[in-house]
């Protein structure tokens, strides 16, 4: 008969967690370990399945291995497991009210999947979300008014905060926009402070491009309109990329990518967001998943070494 084989669960959860955060270093300090530790963890996890579970190149992690998406996806679970068993019996439901902030497209994307996932797990905890751009949720969350805020931002500098996920920014106008390359770009575009505002005419700017303001937004609903219409062309993530919509970028120079980060008040993460922040986790997590298309590998291709 094989003999059984058990993964320790400190080890999993550092899979997830460098997965998650794209390195070893944040990793280690999200668990309060060294990076040392988080990496003898992850050799003892390889050397169990008998399989790399991580693509490095020069220290950096590019991503899961195919079988190591295959063990993160069993991992998120399991650990969601033991974390609910333990809370049922150890802890008391958890009670609060939480205020989160995010731009209005995750409210219609991501956040319905959340808001269930989080109710269902935890009944007590009410959430109040809020709607608005990056730079009124950044105020926001530094005036205490938050305790959560999902910012969008260019990813032109190393983060502060807690990456949830990055992607390309591209020039997005209506399918039936063309240019007229005598005259300035026209642009439509959210107010002052946008990130996507900065990185758009930055970029002209470093291009030598003349552009002028055709729309001004403070919805992204309100921008996508304009774009349909055919008023102009704006700097956007790829993900929303929307009906009517096309990428144009002939004669346009390349866009920083851009990411969502999660920020937190002065005071640090309180309970009721980590947990908020693990569920969400766990969505964007399966949500790339459906949007790569990507069919997972087989569970016999991750055997356990005898």
């Amino acid at each position: 008969m094989m003999p059984k084989r058990h993964f320790d669960l400190e080890s999993l959860r550092a899979l997830v967690a460098i997965v998650d955060s794209a390195s070893f270093s944040r990793a280690a300090g999200q668990m309060g370990r060294t990076q040392s530790a988080v990496s003898l963890q992850i050799k003892r996890l390889e050397s169990l399945v008998g399989r790399p579970l991580l693509d490095r190149l020069q220290g950096r992690v590019l991503g899961p291995t195919a079988e190591g998406r295959l063990l993160v996806d069993y991992a998120r679970r399991i650990l969601r497991l033991n974390d609910e068993a333990y809370a049922s019996l150890a802890e008391s439901p958890l009670v609060a009210t939480l205020r989160v902030g995010l731009p209005e497209d995750l409210m219609e994307s991501l956040f319905p999947a959340v808001l269930r996932r989080a109710q269902e797990r935890h009944p007590r905890l009410q959430i109040i979300p809020r709607t608005d751009l990056s730079a009124p949720l950044m105020a926001e969350i530094e005036a205490g008014r938050l305790d959560l805020a999902l910012i969008r931002e260019a990813a032109t500098e190393a983060p502060e905060d807690t990456v949830l996920w990055q992607e390309p920014m591209c020039w997005m106008a209506g399918e039936g926009f063309e240019r007229d390359p005598s005259a300035p770009l026209p642009l439509a575009l959210f107010g002052d402070g946008c990130a996507f505002r900065l990185a758009a005419t930055h970029a002209l700017a470093q291009a030598g491009i003349a552009w002028e303001l055709a729309f001004r937004g403070h919805s992204y609903t309100g921008l996508r309109h304009a774009l349909a219409c055919g008023l102009g062309v704006s700097a956007l993530p790829m993900s929303l990329l929307a009906t009517g919509l096309k990428v144009v970028d002939e004669g346009l120079p390349p866009l920083p990518e851009t990411r969502v980060v999660a920020r937190f008040p002065r005071g640090g993460t309180g309970m009721a967001s980590a947990k908020l922040l693990e569920v969400l986790r766990e969505q964007i997590w399966a949500r790339g998943n459906a949007l790569s298309g990507a069919a997972a590998p087989d569970a016999s291709a991750l055997l356990i070494r005898r």
